[in-house]
Parts: structure tokens; C-alpha cells; sequence
């Protein structure tokens, strides 16, 4: 319990009297903390927080990197900036000594600074001082770690541009100088972390290394292992490893799957300005590591098969085996190809499918045409609507009421530069090395061809199962069977009921884009990663249970 002599020894309140220490002494929170203990962490909200003993540090994430930014100690306070505007945490606390804090709400904090004390005078002073400071400081922080130099249309880098955009990676581009040396030309394309050039043959694994990004697991076995880094798995990850589960995440691209690449979610659930896709999945990231989840990337499960251990071997490229009591397959889905000539020569080279790894910055004044009719279209036309010249969507069907939720419909037509061609069909793609023109058609009738910059292809997905056994139940689309939809009738190796989620192999849950019937939208995924955790308990404890009989 916080007393009012306590407070009265630390400057900040010395100027109060007895009976104004009292109520502020019968308001405080009294918090404590052991070494290496979070006090707040980057992102959440903050009351005014005032250190009664002991000594924290000020920690930032900043380009994929933890960077010490203070020390704070007795006498010190924070979160007053937080606390008044009711803004999210700049920075996290953590205590490096045992640390006592009292904390009061944003009401007391206002009354503080109303009042004619030493103290309010003092609040409000370091408020101005620490709001001056904030941009000052933000300039001096280096805005990417990661330069890469060479040509914009080298396919060697597609890959890697697309790995460190859609992993929020923010690099530099330093356009190479055209010496016309051979020494020169056959150092580039060249990349370099924090200054240090990165060897070739640069590879998205590589990178990630070099960068600080978890690639190989840390352990042998796991009591769940996660096959996809998406909505659903990211979900999972979040709420197996808050209720004790030793958990490892696997993905091949980035975090956040296709989700991730959204450039604006509007209708999820608390979120009434909308949120990006980035934002959602790197909340969801730092989430997850906060209760000790392992997430590893760049690695492709190859195989899953039975392990005489009564759990499941799982192989990853490269040849590492680990053992998991339990899998989770929340391997999303996989753009559909389009059959259009000229298609294949050119992806990478002006044509991409879907929008992960777009710089929208890169399209400034060009021509872009998006294929599809679905919310993925519908959101990257709106988004790249505010740096291309002109936009336009090539919609197969008649009508982009069927296939688009309303919302992004309204937005496309309040958009100048975009145009909606329903009835259409991209007929073919030219140019040599790179994209320059695109022929389409018009209800049968074969337009003039048209001058094109980009052309992004978002026309529907199909199932990544390929790689699962051959019993594990499948629709004839390839999307796995879950719970009810798998009977003994459809081959389940199940000896009893399946529990909700679960696969027709005992142990292998499935959620997500990927499951059959499921619906595909980002809060679903998220709601059925978070609800087959209670599944993976009730099957884990009936594999403890059968061990001991």
C-alpha cells in the first residue's frame, strides 16, 4: 500500500500538503516488479506512471531492432504524454533492478497539472520539453538498416524486395552508377545490414539471418507446432503459448499471410478507422513473442508423418526433424495463375500475382490494372489509386456486388482515377523484359491494345495441402476436412469422434483459409486459431491419460 509519506519524499510531490498526498496516496496503484519484468510495453495504453524505487529501462523496437533509448530511476516518471492524449506507448519499460512504481489514471494527473503546485508546473514543463523532443528525436533515428543497390528490374532481387517488403522491412534503394566497368556490374545487385554487405547468393534465408529473424527452431519436439503464419496461426500461437504450451511457428514468406498484405482492413471488430494488414500481423508478431512463442521463417515444412512416440514427425526443408505432440495447418491458400499469353515471361517483370511486396511509391504517375473482383482487389485498387495516375480493375463478372463488400465498392467509385471494366478479361501481356502493354476483351469483343505499367493478378485461391499424407481427408478442391465433415465413411483414421477443428489424423488440427468450409475472412481465421486451442488441450490430456493406463 502507497503512503502519503512515501510520495513525500520524492521531489515531484514535496510542494503537496498532507491532506492532497493522502487522496493522491488513496488513488495510486501500487505495482511491483522483479528484475527483467515489464512495466509497459510499446503499443499499449499508459496511465502516469511515477517510480518509487529501483531502476528501468527505456527500450524501443526501431527497424527490427531493440535499442536501449534511457535509463529511468527513483524520483523519475512516465506516460504522462500517454495519459493525457490517450495515446498507445512510444517505448517499453523494463525493470533492471526490483522495482516499485505507482501509477495513477489520467483524472488525478489532470487535477495534478490544474493545480497551482510546484508539482503541476513541473509536470506541465517536462510535457512541453518531451513533446518538443519527440520529433526531434524521430528524425535522428535512421529510417532503414537495409541498402539495396543495383537495377529496379534485376529479377535476382524480385524475391528479395518482396521478402523485406512484405516482412515491413524498410531498405533504402541507391541506384547504381552506370560506369560501364565489369568490376562494377558483376558486384551488383549488392545489399547490406547495418553496413555490413551481405554475401551472395543473396536468398530471402540469408537475409533474414543477417537481419536478426529466427530461421532454425530452437527445440527438437513442441507440444504444438503451427504450419502457417497467418491470421489463424498467428491466433493459435498467441493462445497456445498464454495457457503454457510450448509452441513453434512456421512460415515460408512472411507473417501475416496474405492478410498481411491488406492495405486496409475497415470492418474488424474494434477497429472502427480500420487497420492495415502490416499492423494487424506485427501486433500479432510481438503478441506472440511476448508469451514465448518461437516463430521461425523462410523454413517449408516438407512432410508430416506418424512418430512412434504416439505424436507426429515434421520435416523441414533442409532435412531438420522435429517431434510435436500436436500440428496445427493454417496454410492459407495460394493465388490462382491466370491463363493469358505472355503471362509467365513476365512475372516479376511488371506482372505480379497479388500485392505483397508492392512499394505503392514505386507506381507514381504509371498505369496499373488490377485482375479480380474480390475484397483483395478491391483494397489494393483503393490504396494504389493514391500514387498511380490511373487504376484499373478487370472484372470477369458483370457486377461487383456479388464478389466485393459494399464499403470498398463506394471507395472505388469516389476514386477519380480508378475505372471498373466488369465483363473483361485480360487477353495477353507484352513487352521485352518488362511489361509495356496489355490487350483485354469486352464481352468476347477483343479491345485496342493499351500501354500498362503493372498488372497485379488477385482472381481467387487454391489449397496448399499437396505436401500432407495421402489419409489425411481432403474435399475435392484439396481444402482439408475437419470435425463434423469427417466420418468414417471418408476413411478417418480417427478411432473416435474428431474434435472440433481436428483432421481425420488423430492430433492434426486444421484452421483457417485452408479448411474446408471455412469462411475467408481475416476475424473467422482469427476466431478459429483462438477456439482450436481448447481442441489441442482436450486432445493433449487424453494422450496423457492413455499413457498412464
Amino acid at each position: 500500500m502507497i503512503t502519503p509519506g512515501l510520495l513525500a519524499k520524492l521531489e515531484l510531490f514535496s510542494s503537496l500538503n498532507r491532506e492532497d498526498l493522502a487522496r493522491l496516496a488513496s488513488k495510486a496503484a501500487d505495482i511491483r516488479l522483479a528484475p527483467g519484468a515489464w512495466l509497459a510495453r510499446e503499443g499499449e495504453r499508459l496511465e502516469f506512471l511515477v517510480i518509487l524505487k529501483g531502476r528501468l529501462a527505456v527500450r524501443k523496437q526501431i527497424n527490427g531492432k531493440e535499442l536501449h533509448i534511457a535509463d529511468m530511476t527513483t524520483g523519475d516518471f512516465f506516460g504522462e504524454v500517454n495519459a493525457l492524449l490517450d495515446l498507445p506507448a512510444a517505448s517499453s519499460l523494463c525493470a533492471m533492478t526490483h522495482c516499485r512504481v505507482a501509477a495513477f489514471d489520467r483524472q488525478q494527473l489532470m487535477e495534478l497539472m490544474a493545480s497551482s503546485t510546484q508539482c503541476g508546473d513541473f509536470i506541465r514543463k517536462v510535457l512541453q520539453t518531451r513533446l518538443a523532443d519527440g520529433p526531434r528525436h524521430a528524425i535522428e533515428i535512421s529510417s532503414a538498416r537495409v541498402h539495396v543497390s543495383g537495377s529496379r528490374n534485376d529479377p535476382s532481387l524480385t524475391q528479395i524486395l518482396k521478402f523485406l517488403k512484405s516482412n515491413r522491412i524498410a531498405y533504402e534503394w541507391v541506384d547504381a552508377p552506370d560506369t560501364g566497368e565489369a568490376s562494377v556490374a558483376c558486384a551488383l545487385p549488392s545489399l547490406t545490414i547495418d553496413g555490413v554487405a551481405i554475401a551472395k547468393p543473396l536468398s530471402e534465408r540469408v537475409v533474414a539471418e543477417a537481419f536478426g529473424i529466427s530461421t532454425t527452431p530452437q527445440h527438437r519436439s513442441y507440444d504444438l507446432l503451427i504450419v502457417g503464419g497467418g491470421p489463424a496461426g498467428l491466433a493459435a500461437a498467441v493462445y497456445g503459448a498464454s495457457e503454457g504450451l510450448r509452441v513453434l511457428l512456421v512460415e515460408q514468406n512472411a507473417m501475416g499471410g496474405q492478410a498481411g498484405s491488406s492495405s486496409r482492413i475497415e470492418n474488424y471488430l474494434g477497429f472502427p478507422s480500420g487497420i492495415s494488414g502490416e499492423d494487424l500481423a506485427e501486433r500479432a508478431v510481438r503478441q506472440a513473442q511476448q508469451f514465448g512463442a518461437e516463430l521461425v521463417l523462410t523454413r517449408r515444412v516438407l512432410r508430416l508423418q506418424p512418430d512412434a512416440s504416439g505424436g507426429h514427425r515434421v520435416i523441414l526443408d533442409g532435412g531438420t526433424s522435429l517431434i510435436a505432440a500436436s500440428v496445427l495447418i493454417t496454410a492459407g491458400v495460394r493465388w490462382r495463375t491466370l491463363e493469358a499469353e505472355g503471362i509467365t515471361a513476365l512475372v516479376g517483370r511488371g506482372v505480379s500475382y497479388g500485392v505483397a511486396g508492392i512499394e505503392p511509391v514505386n507506381l507514381a504517375g504509371k498505369r496499373v490494372f488490377l485482375v479480380g473482383g474480390g475484397n483483395s482487389a478491391g483494397q489494393a485498387a483503393v490504396a494504389l489509386a493514391n500514387y498511380a495516375a490511373s487504376v484499373t480493375l478487370l472484372v470477369r463478372g458483370a457486377t461487383l456486388e456479388a464478389t466485393m463488400s459494399q464499403y470498398l465498392i463506394e471507395q472505388l467509385r469516389a476514386k477519380a482515377n480508378v475505372r471498373i471494366e466488369t465483363d473483361s478479361k485480360l487477353e495477353s501481356v507484352a513487352g521485352h523484359g518488362v511489361l509495356r502493354t496489355i490487350c483485354t476483351s469486352h464481352c468476347g469483343t477483343i479491345s485496342p491494345r493499351r500501354k500498362a505499367d503493372a498488372v497485379y493478378i488477385l482472381i481467387g485461391a487454391d489449397a496448399s495441402t499437396e505436401w500432407l499424407p495421402s489419409n489425411l481427408n481432403r474435399d475435392d478442391d484439396g481444402f482439408i476436412q475437419t470435425g463434423r465433415d469427417v466420418t468414417p465413411r471418408s476413411g478417418s483414421d480417427l478411432s473416435r469422434l474428431p474434435f472440433p477443428l481436428e483432421t481425420s489424423l488423430p492430433g492434426v488440427f486444421c484452421a483457417g483459409d485452408v479448411r474446408h468450409g471455412s469462411i475467408k475472412r481475416v476475424a473467422s481465421a482469427v476466431g478459429e486459431g483462438s477456439v482450436v486451442i481448447a481442441s489441442i488441450h482436450q486432445y493433449l490430456a487424453l494422450q496423457q491419460e492413455a499413457s498412464r493406463i
